[in-house]
């Protein structure tokens, strides 16, 4: 989790949970919400079987998150 996202949270909990106030609040919901979606969307393993027949060869890449080969 990012830097401003872990302030947002704790400010959203002291000031919204703790203290009442309706924007920090919203401001809490927003985090949570972001959290929970991108823990929905995390990267799952890819798994891919190929039969190869005698003389066959496989290259295996990798591509990181921005889609460029390593």
């Amino acid at each position: 989790m990012s830097t401003m996202a872990s302030t947002l949270l704790g400010r959203g909990i002291r000031r919204g949970l703790l203290g009442g106030q309706r924007r920090w609040q919203g401001v809490l919901l927003v985090v949570l919400v972001a959290r929970f979606v991108r823990g929905l969307a995390g990267r799952r393993p890819v798994v891919h079987r190929i039969g190869l027949d005698v003389g066959e060869s496989l290259e295996v890449r990798h591509l990181d998150g921005v889609g460029e080969d390593r």
